[in-house]
Protein backbone atom coordinates (compact mmCIF):
# COMPACT_ATOMS: atom_id res chain seq x y z
CA UNK A 1 0.00 0.00 0.00
CA UNK A 2 1.11 3.38 -0.75
CA UNK A 3 2.55 5.51 1.88
CA UNK A 4 2.63 9.54 1.93
CA UNK A 5 4.04 11.75 4.46
CA UNK A 6 2.85 15.45 4.71
CA UNK A 7 4.15 18.04 6.86
CA UNK A 8 1.72 21.16 8.01
CA UNK A 9 2.28 24.07 10.07
CA UNK A 10 0.63 26.16 12.38
CA UNK A 11 2.48 29.18 12.02
CA UNK A 12 2.15 31.72 14.69
CA UNK A 13 2.88 35.79 14.26
CA UNK A 14 3.95 38.42 17.54
CA UNK A 15 0.67 38.47 18.01
CA UNK A 16 -0.29 34.96 18.14
CA UNK A 17 -2.32 35.09 14.51
CA UNK A 18 -2.31 32.29 13.08
CA UNK A 19 -1.58 32.04 9.00
CA UNK A 20 -4.11 30.20 6.57
CA UNK A 21 -3.57 29.35 2.91
CA UNK A 22 -6.74 29.25 0.83
CA UNK A 23 -6.74 26.08 -1.61
CA UNK A 24 -7.28 27.33 -5.58
CA UNK A 25 -10.82 26.49 -6.77
CA UNK A 26 -9.47 24.35 -9.52
CA UNK A 27 -7.53 21.61 -6.89
CA UNK A 28 -9.35 18.92 -4.99
CA UNK A 29 -11.12 20.41 -2.28
CA UNK A 30 -10.62 24.01 -3.67
CA UNK A 31 -12.08 26.91 -2.23
CA UNK A 32 -11.28 25.35 1.66
CA UNK A 33 -8.81 26.89 4.39
CA UNK A 34 -5.78 24.62 5.10
CA UNK A 35 -2.37 24.98 7.46
CA UNK A 36 0.75 25.51 4.68
CA UNK A 37 2.81 22.54 3.76
CA UNK A 38 3.08 19.83 1.38
CA UNK A 39 5.03 16.23 0.62
CA UNK A 40 7.84 15.26 2.59
CA UNK A 41 10.37 13.52 -0.31
CA UNK A 42 12.12 9.72 0.25
CA UNK A 43 14.70 10.21 2.69
CA UNK A 44 14.30 13.69 3.35
CA UNK A 45 14.20 14.75 6.75
CA UNK A 46 10.51 16.26 7.90
CA UNK A 47 12.26 19.90 9.54
CA UNK A 48 14.22 20.23 5.74
CA UNK A 49 10.90 19.58 4.27
CA UNK A 50 9.42 21.83 6.65
CA UNK A 51 11.86 24.21 5.57
CA UNK A 52 11.39 23.62 1.94
CA UNK A 53 8.02 23.76 1.75
CA UNK A 54 7.12 27.20 4.11
CA UNK A 55 9.69 28.52 1.83
CA UNK A 56 8.39 27.64 -1.82
CA UNK A 57 4.46 28.39 -0.50
CA UNK A 58 4.70 31.42 1.50
CA UNK A 59 8.77 32.71 1.24
CA UNK A 60 9.46 32.66 4.73
CA UNK A 61 12.47 30.70 6.22
CA UNK A 62 11.25 29.07 9.85
CA UNK A 63 13.90 29.68 12.57
CA UNK A 64 11.94 28.29 15.85
CA UNK A 65 9.33 25.30 15.67
CA UNK A 66 8.10 22.50 17.76
CA UNK A 67 6.24 19.33 17.22
CA UNK A 68 2.60 19.89 17.88
CA UNK A 69 0.50 16.76 16.40
CA UNK A 70 0.77 13.49 14.28
CA UNK A 71 -1.99 12.18 12.25
CA UNK A 72 -2.47 9.01 10.49
CA UNK A 73 -5.25 8.32 7.98
CA UNK A 74 -6.19 5.07 5.88
CA UNK A 75 -7.53 4.98 2.85
CA UNK A 76 -8.07 2.05 0.34
CA UNK A 77 -5.21 2.63 -1.50
CA UNK A 78 -2.95 4.71 0.97
CA UNK A 79 -2.43 5.67 4.19
CA UNK A 80 -1.12 9.50 4.73
CA UNK A 81 0.77 10.21 7.90
CA UNK A 82 0.27 14.50 8.07
CA UNK A 83 3.10 15.68 10.51
CA UNK A 84 2.22 19.20 11.88
CA UNK A 85 4.45 21.79 13.28
CA UNK A 86 4.26 25.10 15.41
CA UNK A 87 6.25 27.75 13.68
CA UNK A 88 6.94 30.44 16.21
CA UNK A 89 9.56 32.54 14.54
CA UNK A 90 10.83 32.66 11.05
CA UNK A 91 12.49 35.50 8.73
CA UNK A 92 10.85 36.69 5.32
CA UNK A 93 7.62 38.32 4.75
CA UNK A 94 4.55 35.29 4.19
CA UNK A 95 2.98 35.88 0.56
CA UNK A 96 1.19 33.34 -1.51
CA UNK A 97 4.18 32.73 -4.01
CA UNK A 98 1.93 30.49 -5.48
CA UNK A 99 -0.73 32.58 -6.55
CA UNK A 100 -2.44 31.64 -3.48
CA UNK A 101 -4.66 33.68 -1.22
CA UNK A 102 -3.47 33.65 2.51
CA UNK A 103 -4.09 35.34 5.49
CA UNK A 104 -3.49 36.17 9.24
CA UNK A 105 -5.96 35.38 11.64
CA UNK A 106 -6.59 35.55 15.30
CA UNK A 107 -6.58 31.99 17.00
CA UNK A 108 -10.73 32.92 17.80
CA UNK A 109 -11.43 33.35 14.30
CA UNK A 110 -10.47 29.89 12.77
CA UNK A 111 -13.69 28.20 13.44
CA UNK A 112 -15.53 30.57 10.93
CA UNK A 113 -13.14 29.42 7.93
CA UNK A 114 -14.04 26.11 6.49
CA UNK A 115 -11.63 23.54 6.43
CA UNK A 116 -11.37 19.92 5.16
CA UNK A 117 -12.39 17.23 7.64
CA UNK A 118 -8.78 15.64 8.52
CA UNK A 119 -8.12 19.25 9.81
CA UNK A 120 -10.05 18.85 12.48
CA UNK A 121 -7.56 17.87 15.00
CA UNK A 122 -4.89 20.38 13.78
CA UNK A 123 -7.94 23.33 14.85
CA UNK A 124 -7.96 21.70 18.27
CA UNK A 125 -4.50 21.27 18.92
CA UNK A 126 -3.72 25.15 17.39
CA UNK A 127 -6.45 26.40 19.88
CA UNK A 128 -5.71 24.38 23.05
CA UNK A 129 -3.10 25.51 25.51
CA UNK A 130 -0.08 23.00 25.88
CA UNK A 131 -0.69 22.74 29.96
CA UNK A 132 -3.80 21.66 31.36
CA UNK A 133 -3.92 22.01 35.12
CA UNK A 134 -6.40 19.81 37.40
CA UNK A 135 -7.65 20.70 41.25
CA UNK A 136 -6.49 18.81 43.85
CA UNK A 137 -7.88 18.70 47.71
CA UNK A 138 -9.34 22.25 49.49
CA UNK A 139 -10.54 22.89 52.60
CA UNK A 140 -13.42 25.34 51.85
CA UNK A 141 -14.52 27.62 48.78
CA UNK A 142 -12.26 30.50 49.78
CA UNK A 143 -9.14 28.27 49.56
CA UNK A 144 -10.39 26.63 46.40
CA UNK A 145 -11.03 30.06 44.52
CA UNK A 146 -7.48 31.01 45.88
CA UNK A 147 -5.77 28.02 44.52
CA UNK A 148 -7.53 28.53 41.48
CA UNK A 149 -6.67 32.32 41.29
CA UNK A 150 -3.28 31.15 41.71
CA UNK A 151 -2.78 29.38 38.57
CA UNK A 152 -4.44 31.33 36.42
CA UNK A 153 -1.67 33.90 37.86
CA UNK A 154 0.59 31.32 36.76
CA UNK A 155 -0.73 31.28 33.48
CA UNK A 156 -2.90 28.17 33.76
CA UNK A 157 -5.31 28.34 30.91
CA UNK A 158 -7.81 25.73 31.44
CA UNK A 159 -8.10 24.35 34.63
CA UNK A 160 -10.13 21.00 35.34
CA UNK A 161 -12.92 21.41 38.68
CA UNK A 162 -12.38 17.47 40.11
CA UNK A 163 -13.72 17.19 43.11
CA UNK A 164 -14.76 13.27 43.56
CA UNK A 165 -15.32 13.36 47.17
CA UNK A 166 -18.11 16.14 47.10
CA UNK A 167 -21.91 14.93 46.35
CA UNK A 168 -23.55 15.94 43.28
CA UNK A 169 -24.72 19.12 45.11
CA UNK A 170 -22.27 20.23 47.05
CA UNK A 171 -20.09 20.08 43.54
CA UNK A 172 -22.51 21.89 41.91
CA UNK A 173 -22.71 24.36 44.83
CA UNK A 174 -18.44 24.90 44.38
CA UNK A 175 -18.76 25.09 41.04
CA UNK A 176 -21.14 28.12 41.17
CA UNK A 177 -18.44 29.76 43.53
CA UNK A 178 -15.79 29.36 40.43
CA UNK A 179 -17.57 30.21 37.56
CA UNK A 180 -17.21 34.40 38.09
CA UNK A 181 -13.58 33.36 37.99
CA UNK A 182 -13.95 32.87 34.43
CA UNK A 183 -16.22 34.49 33.54
CA UNK A 184 -15.82 37.40 30.70
CA UNK A 185 -12.27 35.72 30.00
CA UNK A 186 -10.30 33.64 27.61
CA UNK A 187 -9.62 31.05 30.17
CA UNK A 188 -11.28 27.57 30.05
CA UNK A 189 -12.97 25.98 32.92
CA UNK A 190 -13.37 21.79 32.39
CA UNK A 191 -16.08 20.36 34.81
CA UNK A 192 -16.69 16.59 35.70
CA UNK A 193 -20.09 15.59 35.28
CA UNK A 194 -22.86 14.25 32.81
CA UNK A 195 -22.95 15.63 29.41
CA UNK A 196 -25.75 17.80 30.03
CA UNK A 197 -23.11 20.47 31.46
CA UNK A 198 -21.65 21.17 28.00
CA UNK A 199 -24.96 22.99 27.78
CA UNK A 200 -24.80 25.63 30.49
CA UNK A 201 -23.32 28.83 30.21
CA UNK A 202 -20.16 29.51 32.15
CA UNK A 203 -19.09 26.02 31.59
CA UNK A 204 -16.70 25.69 28.54
CA UNK A 205 -15.77 22.18 28.46
CA UNK A 206 -16.33 18.42 30.34
CA UNK A 207 -13.64 15.67 31.06
CA UNK A 208 -15.36 12.15 30.47
CA UNK A 209 -14.00 9.24 32.66
CA UNK A 210 -12.88 6.43 31.22
CA UNK A 211 -16.40 4.82 32.30
CA UNK A 212 -18.17 7.65 30.45
CA UNK A 213 -15.75 7.48 27.44
CA UNK A 214 -16.48 3.39 27.09
CA UNK A 215 -20.18 3.70 27.88
CA UNK A 216 -20.78 6.43 25.30
CA UNK A 217 -18.80 4.18 22.51
CA UNK A 218 -20.46 1.36 23.19
CA UNK A 219 -23.91 3.06 22.33
CA UNK A 220 -22.30 4.65 19.38
CA UNK A 221 -22.58 8.46 20.64
CA UNK A 222 -21.02 10.81 18.24
CA UNK A 223 -20.29 14.39 19.02
CA UNK A 224 -21.35 15.26 15.57
CA UNK A 225 -25.23 14.00 15.82
CA UNK A 226 -25.30 15.94 19.29
CA UNK A 227 -26.75 18.91 20.12
CA UNK A 228 -23.14 20.27 21.53
CA UNK A 229 -22.82 23.99 21.16
CA UNK A 230 -20.24 25.05 18.86
CA UNK A 231 -16.52 25.76 20.79
CA UNK A 232 -17.12 23.77 23.89
CA UNK A 233 -14.10 20.99 25.09
CA UNK A 234 -14.90 17.19 25.35
CA UNK A 235 -11.94 15.39 26.93
CA UNK A 236 -11.60 11.95 27.62
CA UNK A 237 -9.43 10.53 30.29
CA UNK A 238 -7.79 7.18 28.54
CA UNK A 239 -4.49 4.74 29.50
CA UNK A 240 -4.60 2.41 26.73
CA UNK A 241 -4.69 2.50 22.72
CA UNK A 242 -7.97 1.39 22.66
CA UNK A 243 -9.61 4.50 24.70
CA UNK A 244 -7.76 6.52 22.46
CA UNK A 245 -9.60 4.98 19.24
CA UNK A 246 -12.63 5.06 21.50
CA UNK A 247 -12.31 8.91 22.20
CA UNK A 248 -11.24 9.71 18.65
CA UNK A 249 -14.54 7.45 17.72
CA UNK A 250 -16.60 9.65 19.45
CA UNK A 251 -15.28 12.61 18.23
CA UNK A 252 -13.58 14.29 21.77
CA UNK A 253 -11.36 17.37 21.52
CA UNK A 254 -8.82 16.28 23.14
CA UNK A 255 -7.53 13.54 25.77
CA UNK A 256 -5.68 12.44 28.59
CA UNK A 257 -3.24 9.58 29.05
CA UNK A 258 -2.28 8.41 31.88
CA UNK A 259 -0.25 7.14 34.69
CA UNK A 260 3.32 8.27 32.46
CA UNK A 261 4.97 8.26 35.68
CA UNK A 262 3.88 6.97 39.01
CA UNK A 263 1.84 9.03 40.89
CA UNK A 264 0.71 9.54 44.30
CA UNK A 265 -3.03 10.20 43.63
CA UNK A 266 -2.96 6.67 41.96
CA UNK A 267 -0.39 4.50 43.66
CA UNK A 268 -1.46 1.02 42.68
CA UNK A 269 -1.76 2.07 39.05
CA UNK A 270 1.42 0.82 36.90
CA UNK A 271 3.11 3.63 35.04
CA UNK A 272 3.16 3.42 31.71
CA UNK A 273 7.16 5.11 31.15
CA UNK A 274 8.05 6.74 28.41
CA UNK A 275 8.65 4.46 25.84
CA UNK A 276 5.03 2.98 25.76
CA UNK A 277 3.38 6.35 25.79
CA UNK A 278 5.46 7.86 22.62
CA UNK A 279 4.08 4.20 21.35
CA UNK A 280 1.09 5.58 22.12
CA UNK A 281 0.88 8.50 21.03
CA UNK A 282 2.45 8.15 17.56
CA UNK A 283 -0.97 6.37 16.47
CA UNK A 284 -3.14 9.11 18.48
CA UNK A 285 -5.38 10.94 15.94
CA UNK A 286 -6.59 13.57 18.66
CA UNK A 287 -4.18 15.86 20.21
CA UNK A 288 -3.25 14.01 23.87
CA UNK A 289 -2.11 15.86 27.39
CA UNK A 290 0.04 13.50 29.19
CA UNK A 291 -0.76 13.26 32.87
CA UNK A 292 0.53 11.42 35.79
CA UNK A 293 3.24 12.30 37.92
CA UNK A 294 4.18 15.42 36.02
CA UNK A 295 4.51 19.05 35.71
CA UNK A 296 6.19 21.70 34.66
CA UNK A 297 9.57 21.00 34.17
CA UNK A 298 7.94 17.54 31.96
CA UNK A 299 6.22 20.31 29.32
CA UNK A 300 8.78 20.05 26.73
CA UNK A 301 9.17 16.01 26.86
CA UNK A 302 5.73 15.95 26.73
CA UNK A 303 5.95 17.96 23.65
CA UNK A 304 8.44 16.33 21.95
CA UNK A 305 7.32 13.08 22.49
CA UNK A 306 4.27 13.78 20.64
CA UNK A 307 1.65 15.22 22.90
CA UNK A 308 -0.24 18.61 23.28
CA UNK A 309 1.66 19.06 26.14
CA UNK A 310 1.49 18.23 30.21
CA UNK A 311 -2.03 17.68 32.96
CA UNK A 312 -0.95 18.11 36.21
CA UNK A 313 -2.37 18.49 40.03
CA UNK A 314 0.58 18.73 42.50
CA UNK A 315 3.14 20.78 40.49
CA UNK A 316 0.28 23.97 40.32
CA UNK A 317 -2.17 23.36 42.74
CA UNK A 318 0.19 23.19 45.54
CA UNK A 319 1.77 26.76 44.51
Amino acid sequence: MKSIHVVAAVILDEHDNVLIARRPDDKHMGGLWEFPGGKVEAGEPVTDALSRELDEELGIQPTAWEPLIRIHHSYPDKTVLLDVWTVTAFTGHAHGREGQLVRWVSKSELSSYEFPEANKPILSAALLPNRYGITGSYNGLEELARRVTNGLDQGMDMICFRAPWLSSDEYREHLEYLIPLFSGTPLKLIVKGSLELLKEDGIDGLHLTFAQLEELDRKGWRIEREAVPDGKILIASCHNSAQLEMAARIGVTCATLSPVLATDSHPDAKPLGWEATHALLERATVPVYCLGGLGENNLNQCVQAGAQGVASIRDWWNI
